[in-house]
């Protein structure tokens, strides 16, 4: 139990600073930043098994240890997770409001 803890660990601080890189590079406020860091976070830890197959598919064979690939994964899902999530969320609203009445009541 105490090593998948770490593992996880590791994952989240990776995606956490891959969403605090993406906050960073999109010069957001601080709450943006803070929302962001934890989506990173959060989708570093529960993404990565999917990610990491991906990976090297995309990028080739990639010469690492277990642990670097997990980290790198982290770090990734970390940057794009927000946007993808973000990404989602903006079809989801938009489906809501083609799908809204017009005066605005929903029933």
């Amino acid at each position: 139990m105490e090593w998948t803890f770490w593992a996880d660990a590791r994952l989240a601080l990776a995606g956490g600073l891959g969403g605090c890189v993406s906050w960073l590079t999109r010069r957001g406020s601080k709450t943006d930043g803070a929302v962001q860091i934890v989506v990173g976070a959060i989708s570093a830890v529960y993404l990565s098994p999917i990610a990491i197959p991906a990976m090297g598919s995309v990028f080739g064979n990639i010469v690492a240890t277990p642990e670097e690939l997990s980290r790198l994964s982290g770090f990734v899902i970390g940057i794009g997770g927000v946007s993808v999530s973000g990404f989602i969320l903006d079809l989801w609203h938009r489906r809501r409001a083609a799908i809204a009445p017009p005066d605005g009541n929903s029933k």
